[in-house]
């Protein structure tokens, strides 16, 4: 029997290093979750109940001692392990009296040490044969079914072929349905890479678990998005957990964001225009964020004469600096190489408009500022994946 497996500590560094520690499938386990703090834990645990718990001590809004005290309430069956520091030790005699199974130093721990300590509380588990709760098991199943289900809708709808996606009978969309896209201006270490990406997914996955719909799912090699439920009551906060997790990131991870939500949504069909609408914003905050005024008023400049060919000698001249220095400080403050800058802007154009009007894809090529229709067509394939016609076809195929 796999044994379900919840972290609750405040620091992210260690709730990431905890899970990359153990190959928990290989070890008969699931790593379902970890939470900063014991209110945000036993929220999981209304969606999934682990049958080992990882708690810290010294947490903000509800420490370890108290989130044992809940669990040893809701959840008698569940077995603990005490994570502290060298100087917790009166916490831990205290959690010891309510009965936790065991208790580490994070400061010299080791995954072969830990790993042993989990073998021996599954153990436990096995000869006592404790389990969860049937309904509680069967309602964790089903949700975890469903978000399965929704992230492969996002993934099939969002890198492949819309008009071809299958989404299952009967799953539908949640009320209050929104898609969160989170773009990368920038890593620690240049480029995003593959493993920055995954952190980040990781991140998005621990801010907005009670959140989420779907798994974040990576678009190409510099966007995120995710499928949101967002109770009503909830609506108000979002924007500040949002920016909660772009400075999480920044802090953490040393990855700068931006991000953007469209929605509600109602039915699938609506996915690639949300779509098109976040990339279209995310684009607009690069108008609007960027710390230079002299920046900010080019890019006004270029968005207002997209048509022309600007190009970075005259931009340069234009806000008097060299031309070098000018293609440095517009990365650093777009994220974008000033050429790529300018043909996102008009390939996003040109996407909203194959999806909004009737326009020919020569007249469209024309008002976003391609003369040479074909380079155009080629530079859309590039950046969407499909042609200007199969993206338009696609986009009236889910309409329909």
């Amino acid at each position: 029997m796999t044994l379900k497996v919840m972290l609750v500590d405040d620091e992210l560094l260690v709730r990431l290093g905890i899970k990359s520690l153990i190959d928990w499938e290989k070890h008969g386990f699931e790593f379902i979750g970890d939470a900063p703090d014991g209110e945000k834990a036993l929220e999981l645990m209304e969606q999934s109940v682990p049958d080992i718990l990882l708690t810290d001590i010294v947490m903000p809004r509800m420490n370890g001692l108290q989130l044992i005290e809940r669990v040893r309430a809701q959840y008698p069956s569940m077995l603990i392990i005490v994570l502290s520091s060298h100087n917790e030790f009166d916490y831990v005699r205290s959690a010891m009296k309510l009965g936790v199974e065991d208790y580490m130093l994070k400061t010299s721990m080791k995954p072969d040490e830990l790993l042993e300590i989990l073998v021996e509380a599954a153990g436990k588990i096995a000869r006592t044969n404790v389990k969860t709760q049937p309904e509680a098991a069967a309602i964790s199943a089903r949700q975890d079914t469903r978000m399965d289900e929704v992230t492969d809708c996002v993934r099939s709808i969002l890198t492949g072929d819309p008009a071809g996606a299958e989404v299952p009978a009967g799953l539908r969309l949640q009320p209050q349905c929104m898609l969160l896209l989170l773009h990368v201006l920038h890593t620690r270490d240049g480029g995003p890479e593959a493993s920055a990406m995954k952190l980040l997914e990781h991140l998005v996955q621990t801010e907005l678990e009670a959140l989420l719909d779907s798994h974040p799912v990576t678009v190409d090699s510099r966007d995120i998005a995710a499928v949101l439920a967002v109770p009503e009551e909830k609506l108000p906060d979002l924007d500040r957990q949002i920016s909660g997790l772009v400075s999480s990131a920044q802090v953490l991870l040393g990855i700068s964001l931006r991000a953007e939500t469209a929605g509600p949504l109602s039915a699938w069909e609506e996915l690639p225009g949300a779509y098109a609408k976040t990339k279209s914003g995310i684009l607009d905050q690069g108008m609007q964020l960027t710390s230079r005024q002299d920046i900010n008023s080019l890019l006004t400049y270029i968005k207002d004469n997209l048509t022309r060919d600007i190009s970075l000698k005259e931009a340069a001249e234009r806000i008097n600096i060299s031309e070098t220095y000018l293609s440095t400080i517009f990365k650093k403050e777009t994220g974008m190489g000033f050429t790529d800058w300018i043909n996102t802007m008009r390939i996003e154009q040109a996407a909203s408009l194959l999806m909004e009007t009737s326009l020919p894809s020569y007249l469209i090529a024309e008002q976003v500022g391609y003369e040479n229709i074909n380079y155009f067509g080629r530079l859309f394939k590039k950046m969407k994946g499909v042609s200007p016609q199969k993206y338009r076809a696609q986009f009236q195929k889910t309409k329909v």
